[in-house]
């Protein structure tokens, strides 16, 4: 009686818990063993192609990160270029708000004229090189009519790649305190933009991808505004890794991305380097240390942490099929099977002790496609599914989230439906086959 007493009770219980008596509970984001290796409130790395996370330290905590916000900024103008809607020849004249803003040196600035006229080409490059604040801003009128309405632009791209916990409130980075007549309405005078160091590594993994171009202007070190002009300003780039520059560092060919500064942020930067044939995507929020390069200082840290522990595992080539995944069963067709291949070159981002062997595949089947079997006819170019490769060690996912699919595995040829009489006598040799 007791047995059944306490088995009873056991099971009232059980039923409360999945009746949703008990609260959710949220699970912490994955932590890198070794966060001591960066001294800064956060710090992140991910590798750009597969969007796998490298490095995490604190990397989920939305944090105020100054003009590294020109990354997102710099994204929409490029969108607008490729769009047709703006040309980097186009001529911008400047309103009155800008203008003023543009001539306060204690910001990041370059002289802008009241009755002059910049082209979408230079008001670019001191955006990116010379971080220069009223730039951007004009740059942003021209794309979207307002500052309100391009940070509403800003707002929507970052939702649209699964990013909702940022806090926008001007195209710069800069405290809406500094901007003065020019702070969007609503959105508070001591407002500062925020965002996680994972998600600002995601918007530099979207600006790479989208717009590789854009490393060609990241890696200026230095430039000289309006040439030949009573405006001249010689821009010298705030990345310092660059050559050239004080924490240049030959071993570590930075050549990208964007600083940021601010009382609330602290020093940050965001930076990217490619080495031994794999390019990382490095964040530091807020770097501590006394010397005025701590930001570079950590970011070599981070840069060469990962660089020594993480490799890159080349799967297959573009159309060449991965051992174990080179075809697909076809059902009813001409032939029994069909070659299945990535689209693009496949490759495995691993710790760095990592073998082939120690290689871990989880095969999706994309809809429509039963385990490894697909209905006739079947088309050249057809999605079969998705390969995540993982390895020992290896835990701390992925920059957005559920969005990532894995490698894409398409058909390269085309199988159509056999005719009546080769399933016939195909259907016969099956029979007689499977008899002996």
């Amino acid at each position: 009686m007791k047995k059944l007493l306490r088995g009873l009770i056991a099971a009232m219980v059980a039923v409360l818990m999945i009746g949703g008596a008990a609260p959710a509970v949220s699970v912490a984001a994955a932590e890198s063993s070794d966060t001591n290796v960066v001294d800064a409130k956060a710090a992140v790395a991910i590798e750009p192609t597969t969007g796998k996370v490298l490095y995490a330290k604190n990397a989920d905590s939305v944090l105020p990160i100054a003009s590294m916000t020109k990354m997102l900024s710099i994204e929409l103008v490029l969108d607008a270029i490729d769009s047709g809607k703006i040309k980097w020849d186009d001529k911008v004249t400047l309103d009155k708000t800008i203008w003023s803003l543009s001539q306060d040196r204690d910001l990041s600035n370059v002289p802008l004229r009241r009755d002059g006229s910049y082209s979408v080409r230079e008001l670019y490059d001191a955006s990116l090189i010379y971080s220069a604040n009223a730039a951007m801003m004009l740059l942003a009128k021209t794309v979207a009519g307002s500052q309100e309405k391009f940070v509403n632009q800003m707002t929507a791209k970052l939702k649209s790649w699964g990013i909702t916990d940022a806090k926008i409130v001007n195209v710069t980075g800069l405290n809406n305190s500094q901007l003065k007549d020019a702070k969007v309405p609503g959105t508070g005078d001591q407002a500062e933009n925020e965002m996680s160091a994972k998600d600002m590594a995601q918007v530099a993994q979207h600006l790479l991808k989208d717009h590789p171009e854009v490393l060609k202007t990241t890696s200026i070190a230095k430039q000289t505004f309006r040439k030949g002009t009573d405006d001249a300003i010689n821009m010298e780039n705030w990345d310092w890794m660059l050559k050239g520059l004080v924490s240049y560092d030959k071993n570590l060919p930075v050549d990208g991305l964007k600083t940021g500064t601010s009382d609330a942020a602290g020093d940050c930067f965001t930076g990217t380097v490619k080495k031994n044939g794999m390019r990382i995507i490095t964040v530091v929020l807020h770097a501590n240390g006394d010397a005025k390069t701590r930001r570079f200082d950590q970011t070599k840290k981070l840069m060469n942490h990962v660089l020594e522990n993480w490799k890159t595992v080349q799967l297959a080539d573009a159309g060449q099929g991965i051992k174990g995944y080179r075809n697909v069963t076809v059902n009813r067709g001409k032939a029994r099977t069909t070659p299945i291949a990535p689209v693009t070159k496949a490759v495995a981002v691993v710790p760095s002790d990592t073998s082939k062997q120690d290689l871990k595949y989880t095969y999706t089947p994309a809809k429509g496609v039963k385990k490894n079997t697909i209905e006739a006819p079947v088309k050249k170019g057809a999605t079969i599914g998705h390969l995540e490769v993982t390895a020992k060690g290896d835990s701390l996912g992925f920059v957005g989230g559920a969005k990532r699919e894995g490698i894409t595995l398409k058909t390269t040829k085309a199988d159509p439906k056999a005719n009546f009489f080769v399933l016939i006598f195909r259907g016969i040799g099956d029979f007689f086959g499977n008899i002996f």
